[in-house]
């Protein structure tokens, strides 16, 4: 073929339908709705690919849609709101004057130790805050720093932008934020996306009860935590700003753009393999930017065991490295358009719509939350995450899968100021639970090869990987080739238990010949019958996929003896 003739060639355009065939070859038999299609915790379904055509389906709504999104997002860009640690007042102004140096945005306070403010500090803050807008987090007993507004040089105070979180009234000046939606405390129950933003509408709706609309949207701004799945959360956040809109619109008026300050969940962070949580921080930040974010933060990587100033760093870094690399601070709504988001947004706003009518027939948030009603199904949801986690059907790299068993695990805790996040549900705590198990137990464990390596070393390496996530450091025999190598390896070694590898034949001629009297497991799934049938020659169980992992490791870890 000739250059020439390859200019000239034209490939033909396939068909949605004339992919599925496809596929469902590929699948050789398999349901291609149950192995392509993904129905997520919220009972969302997640199509294997979207199409034009899918977004067509949307008729007018979908330029109702992106236009909300933009009149609510306004301008492109972001803040970066690092928060400062600090053990006094001069401190903090010298770490926020080298943060902000180093890129950090915002003036970030947050009362994790009670500051003594003198008054020419307060008058170096002042300065401060009237260049660079302010995120004040604030505990009921610590707030000496909002007499920093008394130092605002007269005819100033309008310069003075930002937010300021407080469970108490603040007055403050009039370009300062003071009302907050916050889906943090729905977030870190275990809610979903649903539960977030049909919350959210209930919220304002109490807010919104008996007041100025326009002049209460002026002092509102909402706050959510970002997780790792990368494009349900940009359709989180796009939804919201979609749903703002329509709720204004049933108070008859034009939506005023309400900012949306995230932050990286908790919900994933691990104290195991921490540094994968610099991972999930970058996949959350970059969902949070895509989705519109106004103003983001990063949770340091070893958050969970006290950061320190590396770790902040890093933290700032991942926002800048993205903003700098990425270049989708110039955008306004840089998923717009998408095939994939601007279908699952729709989905999210009428599935959160829903929900909102649903806490309302409850009595509103206040009265479902005083039931017990919603916290009941918002633990519902979660407890299919635990599901997920514990069968592995989800993966927490590091924790539930890939561990290392000889990683040392920080006890510390979160700091008193970070209380809100120390009781966050999060879906590696069993397993920090059981490595620190591990640690209290003695306990020899081994994998048994009932044949050669290259007949068992799937099964070898399943089995290892298995132990590992509860902190479980096999021996890994060589090849045994009889019940009596079996028996005289298990008493050389002192085994308190061990998994056997081989083929169902092989095994099945071998274990008839066992006397160990410790606990053995075999490797790859058989049905109840047979394991009940083996049990009288020592056999427990099996070790497969899709075994609930946390339970059979807290029985495995039961066996060995406590260490002193």
């Amino acid at each position: 073929m000739t250059i020439e003739s390859m200019k000239k060639t034209k490939f033909s355009k396939p068909t949605y339908m004339q992919w599925r065939q496809a596929a469902e070859q590929a699948l050789k038999g398999k349901p291609f709705e149950d192995e392509m299609k993904t129905l997520t915790t919220e009972g969302v379904l997640l199509e294997p690919l979207y199409t034009k055509e899918m977004l067509e389906s949307l008729g007018a709504f979908l330029p109702v849609q992106v236009q909300a999104i933009r009149n609510g997002k306004q301008k492109p860009g972001w803040l970066v709101a690092q928060e400062v640690e600090a053990d006094s007042a001069a401190d903090f102004l010298v770490e926020a004057k080298e943060a902000v140096a180093r890129g950090n945005e915002m003036i970030v306070y947050t009362s994790s130790k009670k500051l003594e403010w003198q008054d020419h500090e307060l008058k170096e803050l002042a300065d401060l805050i009237s260049n660079h807008p302010i995120y004040f987090k604030l505990e009921k007993e610590d707030r000496g720093i909002l007499r920093v507004f008394d130092w605002i040089e007269s005819g100033h105070s309008e310069k003075v932008q930002g937010v300021i979180f407080s469970e108490e009234p603040v007055n403050a000046p009039v370009n300062i934020r003071t009302e907050r939606i916050d889906l943090l405390p729905v977030h870190n129950s275990g809610g979903t996306i649903i539960h977030e933003l049909g919350v959210a509408l209930s919220m304002l709706a109490e807010t919104m009860k008996e007041v100025d609309f326009a002049e209460k949207a002026e002092r509102l701004w909402v706050r959510f935590a970002v997780d790792t799945h990368f494009f349900q959360e940009i359709a989180k956040l796009r939804a919201f700003r979609v749903l703002w809109t329509a709720f204004s619109s049933a108070y008859g008026q034009v939506a005023p753009a309400v900012p949306i300050f995230t932050e990286t969940s908790v919900r994933s962070y691990s104290k195991l393999d921490p540094y994968v949580n610099l991972l999930r921080a970058g996949n959350a930040t970059f969902s949070a930017v895509l989705g519109g974010t106004d103003a983001h933060t990063v949770l340091p990587h070893n958050f969970l065991t006290n950061s320190d100033p590396v770790s902040r760093r890093i933290a700032r870094n991942v926002q800048l490295v993205i903003k700098e690399e990425a270049h989708v601070s110039h955008t306004l709504d840089a998923a717009a358009g998408s095939y994939f988001i601007e279908t699952l947004t729709k989905e999210y706003v009428d599935a959160a719509w829903k929900y909102f009518l649903e806490i309302e027939e409850a009595g509103g948030y206040s009265e479902a939350m005083k039931s017990g009603w919603l916290t009941d199904d918002i633990q519902a949801k979660w407890l299919e995450r635990e599901t997920d986690i514990a069968t592995r059907k989800a993966s927490l790299i590091g924790t539930n899968i890939y561990a290392n068993p000889k990683e040392p695990v920080k006890d510390a805790e979160i700091e008193y100021s970070h209380l809100e996040y120390a009781t966050a549900k999060r879906l590696a705590t069993p397993f920090e639970k059981l490595r620190a198990q591990a640690k209290e137990r003695l306990l020899k464990t081994a994998v048994l090869h009932a044949g050669p390596l290259k007949d068992v070393k799937r099964q070898s390496d399943f089995v290892a990987g298995f132990l590992a996530v509860g902190g479980i450091e096999p021996l890994i025999s060589p090849e045994l080739a009889s019940s009596a190598d079996i028996n005289s390896f298990m008493a050389e070694h002192d085994i308190d238990y061990a998994v056997l590898c081989g083929t169902k034949e092989k095994l099945a001629d071998l274990i008839p010949g066992l006397s160990s009297e410790a606990a053995i497991d075999v490797a790859g799934k058989y049905p109840a019958e047979q394991l009940f049938e083996w049990n009288r020659f020592g056999i427990q169980d099996s070790i497969h996929s899709g075994k609930p992992i946390t339970d059979k490791l807290e029985q495995i870890l039961s066996l060995g003896k406590k260490a002193f």
